[in-house]
C-alpha cells in the first residue's frame, strides 16, 4: 500500500500529487498574492481575525462536509470498479481528497499566526516592509489556493457521484 506522503512526492502511477497544484492556475494565485499584499490597507493581525480565520473556518466545513460524501461515495462499488480504469488507481482519489485538506489546514495555521499578530510583531517597523509584504504574499497565495481547493473538494465529489449514477444506470441496462 503507497502512504500519502509518498504518493504526495512520488506518485502512484499518475505523477506526484503534489503536481495537482502546480498548473497554470498558481501564476492566479501568485498574483492575487502579490496583489493583495501590495493593497492590503490593514495589518496581517486584523486581516487574519477579522476576516481570513472566520473565511478558512467556512472553507474547512464546506470542505469536511462534502469531503464527508466523497468518502461515502469511494466506499462504494461502483468507484472501486471505476478506479481500476485511472492512472494510479484508487490512491489518486483518496489522496487527492486528502491533500485538498492538508492545503487547508496549512492555509488556516498560516492565518492563525497571522492572526495571532506574530509576523506584525517580528516586523512592526517600516523599514523592514519588503519582508512583510513577502510573507503578506504567502499567505494570500494559500488562501487563493486554499478556496480553489474547496472548490475542487466539492466538484471532485459532484463528478464521482455522477459517474457512479452513470456506472450503476450501465449495470441495470445492461
Amino acid at each position: 500500500m503507497i502512504t500519502f506522503w509518498k504518493w504526495f512526492f512520488v506518485g502512484s502511477g499518475a505523477g506526484p500529487g503534489i503536481r495537482r497544484f502546480l498548473d497554470f492556475w498558481l501564476l492566479l494565485h501568485i498574483a492575487l498574492g502579490v496583489g493583495f499584499s501590495l493593497i492590503l490597507p490593514i495589518t496581517l493581525e486584523k486581516a487574519g481575525t477579522g476576516l481570513l480565520l472566520p473565511l478558512a473556518g467556512i472553507f474547512i466545513g464546506l470542505s469536511f462536509a462534502w469531503g464527508g460524501n466523497a468518502q461515502a461515495l469511494l466506499q462504494t462499488k461502483e468507484i472501486s470498479k471505476l478506479s481500476k480504469f485511472r492512472k494510479g488507481g484508487f490512491e489518486e482519489y483518496l489522496y487527492s481528497y486528502q491533500a485538498a485538506i492538508l492545503l487547508i489546514l496549512v492555509s488556516l495555521s498560516l492565518w492563525a499566526i497571522a492572526g495571532l499578530g506574530i509576523f506584525d510583531s517580528v516586523w512592526p517597523t517600516p523599514c523592514l516592509r519588503t519582508e512583510y509584504r513577502l510573507v503578506s504574499g504567502i499567505l494570500f497565495f494559500f488562501a487563493s489556493m486554499t478556496l480553489r481547493e474547496c472548490w475542487h473538494v466539492v466538484l471532485g465529489t459532484q463528478t464521482m457521484l455522477l459517474a457512479r449514477l452513470k456506472i450503476e444506470d450501465e449495470a441495470t441496462d445492461g
